[in-house]
């Protein structure tokens, strides 16, 4: 680590690259007073969606689901995974760019590049999908 601003809860960090990165620390990290300048630390993001076809005539789906250990070990860090599933409308396919769009509640809107393309053909725009969203962080203070 190279800056911890307390106040704020951002952190810099050097990279093995040699870019520098800011990393905004939620007050679910409790052992956040612990760090400090000099600290090595490890984070492994990892982010996936996935997305199925609504089943006709069933309700909506909005689900969220949270794990955590962080600050259970004997250093600061620990781990925090979540995972959303929300029914959504097409709203726009792009075949050309490979991309769909999507709209949900509240406003709600979301765009991703699909990586399997004949997927496009199967939908239209007005169908509606269940999309996951599986996030987990790894953040180890060596």
């Amino acid at each position: 680590m190279e800056t911890i601003d307390r106040e704020k809860r951002v952190v810099n960090i050097k990279t093995p690259d040699g870019t520098f990165q800011t990393i905004d620390v939620p007050p679910a990290a409790k052992r956040f007073d612990e760090l400090k300048v000099g600290d090595k630390v490890s984070i492994t993001y990892n982010n996936t969606v996935s997305a199925t076809v609504h089943p006709p005539g069933q309700a909506p789906v909005d689900t969220v689901s949270k794990t955590s250990t962080a600050g259970q070990g004997e250093r600061p860090g620990g781990t925090a995974a979540a995972e959303r599933t929300l029914t959504v409308t097409v709203s726009a396919i792009d075949k050309n760019a490979s991309s769909i769009s999507f709209a949900g509640p509240n406003g709600w809107k979301y765009s991703r590049r699909v990586v399997d393309p004949t997927v496009l053909d199967k939908l239209k725009v007005g169908d509606l999908v269940d999309v996951t969203w599986d996030t987990d962080v790894t953040v180890a203070v060596q």
